[in-house]
């Protein structure tokens, strides 16, 4: 795949130990703000965007009006019937519902998430679901997303919508993707990533961070750690301006990958 905008090398861009505040602390501002994002809308959060009256169709208002993602990875993923997906980040549910319709009665569809509000909503909304398509395939789970509660090889499809960028140890994330999709299987991740490196002040402020902002790194890097992990074959399937910030870029990127 090729880079993106040049700057500092790989090694030179990764915050030194003291530059960012420690995984937990990132963890736990996020689960706030999403904990709270479930209960009250946050007009600061990213947004529904890209989904179809068809994927829409049968689902609650609440799982709109929860949605955070910057892009819908179900459009470009191909689902056939009978299928195992994994959606990292699966906040209210959204995606693991649109992937139900998709995967049908024989599929199988399992959000993971660390905040247990969001969790707790999406059950709710799932026995909503469940009901109108008349079979219920979905299961959540808690969990993180360096720390999958998923079986190795176990996937033929993995999703994440707008999250990758709110993990400190986006490498592991990739790696974690690699364990859990079978030879052969796919992923398909929209997410926010930078044309530059994000400045140490924004890197420090947590709600950005939680905004989908401070976390983003460099593009180029994006598709080296895709690369690193194993995968193969990436393709941008949609790209355009998110939101520009103290002179950075920052793009949501649809992109596809095989193992």
């Amino acid at each position: 795949m090729s880079s993106g905008c040049c700057g500092t090398t790989p090694e030179e861009s990764k915050p030194k130990e003291n530059e960012t505040k420690d995984s937990g602390e990132l963890r736990s501002a996020v689960q706030d703000i999403y904990g709270k994002a479930s209960r009250e809308e946050n007009p600061e959060l990213c947004c529904p965007t890209g989904y179809t009256d068809t994927d829409l169709e049968g689902l609650p208002e609440a799982v709109i009006r929860t949605s955070f993602g910057c892009g819908n990875p179900t459009l470009m993923a191909e689902l056939e019937g009978g299928e195992t997906v994994v959606d990292l980040g699966s906040g209210a549910g959204i995606d693991c519902f649109i992937a139900a319709k998709k995967v049908g009665p024989k599929g199988k569809v399992i959000g993971v998430d660390m905040t247990d509000d969001m969790l707790e909503k999406a059950n709710k909304n799932n026995a909503i679901v469940a009901d109108y398509l008349g079979y219920d395939v979905v299961e959540f789970k808690k969990g993180f997303l360096e720390e999958l509660p998923v079986d190795d090889n176990s996937v033929d499809l993995l999703i994440s919508n707008c999250v990758i960028n709110l993990s400190p140890d986006k490498e592991q994330v990739f790696n974690e993707m690699a364990r859990v999709i079978k030879r052969g299987g796919h992923f398909v991740v929209s997410d926010i990533v930078s044309d530059k490196d994000v400045p140490e002040n924004m890197r420090q402020d947590s709600q950005l961070w939680g905004e989908c902002i401070s976390g983003a790194i460099r593009r180029d890097l994006f598709f080296k750690a895709m690369e690193d992990a194993g995968f193969y074959g990436l393709m941008v399937e949609k790209e355009f301006l998110w939101r520009e910030d103290q002179g950075v870029s920052f793009l949501s990127v649809t992109v596809k990958g095989y193992k």
